[in-house]
């Protein structure tokens, strides 16, 4: 049960909130079967994933793996991929949440202040964040992921309630627009995002395979259907009471702040809106605390030789942490959905490509996942996996 709320914390986050965003092109029905068939494809992989670290006898990162069964060039393909996945979501995250708190004080305070300006103050905030102990954030963490998920349970109810039956925005006038679903695939692939905990869970599992195994099915089914239910309120309730809003995140022209402010004028209950904002907040800042405390601590150890003042190696290691992807939100217009797409893209190196590589490396047939000696799944993923490097290349060009 541990590490099936582990993997699925992982993947519930801030990256939530762009599925409507970006699935309004589409409508109902192509959405949820996207949905269902990128979540097959991650949990198919993962069990590639798995199978490498048991294949190991103990849980390693990507970039360890790919050395033991390769060697130095896959080893660096690897920790780049991560490095910039890291960087990738972070940036998204910083976007988002400055974003929303934007709106917030826009539609509470009645004051305006500029972007830039809220950016930045929150970056500050974030680098503080990381410069406390450890076991502080991760506590702090906790209590947040656990209102996150009592929010949900709670919002969703509240607007499957209020949603329209018979009304409903099953297909979309752009769902055979190729373009349209170029935009989309990337965000969708991100969205299942728990690649960053394979040894971990690899090694608090005991190497159990057949534990292993249920845990990621389990703990990766459940935010699809999240990401359902989620996507299909938040949708038919846009659709039935503001079309004309429905029709911006259609065109690709909303931000994920105005997204919030819309859903918290569709509630009409004082508390139903704070519970709106409540859990936008409590996603990003998740989602903000595990990428950035992973990527943190990753330059802590790379700088453990060169740095040895503790103190001094912290700040550095905070600032490099978050600066980089401030400087992507100040320059980069509306960046959650266009790094969360250039994130996707680096995702399939880390998921799909080099894990498959270094299967086709182990030269066994002694395999724990039996399933793993269908070819043709294999294939299917690698496909899928260029197929979204494909779209996000179409979607810079």
């Amino acid at each position: 049960m541990g590490a099936i709320l582990l993997i699925a914390g992982t993947c519930i986050g801030s990256g939530m909130i762009a599925l409507p965003m970006v699935l309004a092109k589409l409508g109902l029905i192509p959405s949820i079967l996207l949905m269902l068939f990128i979540w097959y494809i991650m949990y198919y992989t993962s069990l590639i994933n798995l199978e490498l670290n048991l294949q190991a006898g103990q849980g390693l990162s990507l970039g360890a793996l790919a050395r033991r069964f390769s060697g130095r060039t896959a080893e660096w393909v690897g920790t780049i991929s991560l490095k910039l996945l890291s960087y990738s979501l972070l940036a998204a995250f910083l976007y988002a949440g400055s974003s929303v708190t934007k709106e917030l004080i826009a539609s509470h305070l009645d004051k305006e202040y500029p972007f830039d300006s809220i950016a930045t103050g929150y970056t500050l905030f974030v680098i503080a964040i990381l410069l406390l102990p450890i076991k502080l954030i991760d506590y702090f963490n906790r209590i947040l992921f656990i209102g996150l998920l009592t929010v949900v349970a709670i919002l969703v109810a509240g607007l499957a309630i209020t949603v329209q039956w018979s009304n409903l925005p099953l297909l979309s006038e752009q769902y055979n627009d190729i373009s349209a679903w170029a935009a989309l695939i990337p965000v969708v692939f991100t969205s299942f995002g728990f690649q960053v905990i394979f040894h971990t869970l690899t090694n608090y599992c005991g190497k159990n395979e057949k534990m292993l195994k249920q845990a990621f099915f389990w703990g990766s089914l459940i935010p699809a259907i999240v990401y359902i239910i989620w996507t299909s309120s938040v949708l038919s309730v846009v659709f039935h009471d503001n079309p004309t809003f429905y029709q911006q995140m259609a065109t690709g022209k909303v931000e994920v702040g105005e997204l919030i402010h819309v859903l918290s004028g569709v509630a009409k209950g004082h508390s139903v809106q704070l519970l709106v904002w409540s859990i936008s907040l409590l996603a990003i800042a998740t989602s903000v605390l595990g990428v950035g405390v992973g990527l943190c601590d990753s330059l802590k150890v790379m700088m453990s030789q060169t740095v040895p003042n503790v103190s001094l190696r912290n700040i550095l290691a905070s600032l490099i942490t978050v600066l980089p992807a401030y400087l992507v939100v100040m320059f980069v217009p509306n960046a959650f959905i266009a790094v969360l797409g250039f994130a996707g893209m680096i995702l399939t190196v880390i998921a799909v490509l080099l894990p498959v590589y270094l299967l086709l490396q182990l030269h066994t047939d002694a395999l724990y996942y039996p399933e793993l000696k269908r070819k043709l799944l294999i294939g299917l993923s690698v496909v899928v996996a260029v197929g979204v490097i494909a779209c996000e290349v179409y979607n810079m060009s």
